[in-house]
């Protein structure tokens, strides 16, 4: 009885994002190398799906979990500090103005999570990107080994500055893996 319910718990925590992103990976200095490095051959016209949330919560479609333990397992959503995610997306991913491959982004998803104890911050995103009426999806989980979160007080935390950069990366290694589905269309 003990172990069913064990698989059934292990089930149910399986789907929750903040918990794939507790147990995944670290991303390596190789493969942050490899997305920071990779050079975009299209240009983005329009960015679409960025939402702030009012309450925040790990539904939210785009959204920063806090979470630390040694305050006693303080949990809080916020909104991700963005003000333009439309600047800040074709920054992320490398919008080349004079590509000749046009492609609309929509944000599905962008989820941050911030921990301590371990100290890591991770951030999973997924893009839509149009060419024309072709849809191609693309997802990514970028995961770093430092501190990605400043408590202020048992129930305040503040996002650091560098976290961004985990979500501008994931940004574009979610537009590069839906790129690579068009590049790899039947045409």
């Amino acid at each position: 009885m003990k172990s069913s319910m064990l698989l059934v718990l292990v089930f149910l925590l399986s789907g929750c994002v903040t918990n794939q992103l507790h147990f995944a990976a670290y991303t390596t200095d190789a493969e942050l190398s490899a997305i920071k490095n990779k050079t975009i051959h299209s240009t983005i016209t329009s960015i679409s799906g960025d939402e702030r949330c009012a309450p925040c919560s790990e539904r939210s479609k785009v959204v920063w979990h806090a979470a630390n333990y040694n305050v006693g397992l303080y949990e809080g959503f916020a909104n991700i500090p963005v003000t333009d995610w439309s600047e800040f997306t074709k920054r992320s991913i490398g919008s080349d103005a004079d590509a000749s491959i046009k492609t609309r982004v929509e944000i599905d998803r962008i989820f941050v999570k911030t921990w301590n104890s371990p100290d890591y911050y991770a951030c999973e995103a997924r893009l839509s990107v149009y060419i024309g009426t072709a849809k191609y999806t693309g997802q990514s989980r970028v995961k770093i080994k430092r501190a990605g979160q400043e408590m202020v007080s048992q129930n305040q935390a503040y996002l650091k500055s560098e976290t961004l950069n985990a979500v501008s990366l994931a940004l574009k290694a979610a537009y590069i893996d839906a790129f690579s589905r068009i590049e790899k269309a039947p045409r």
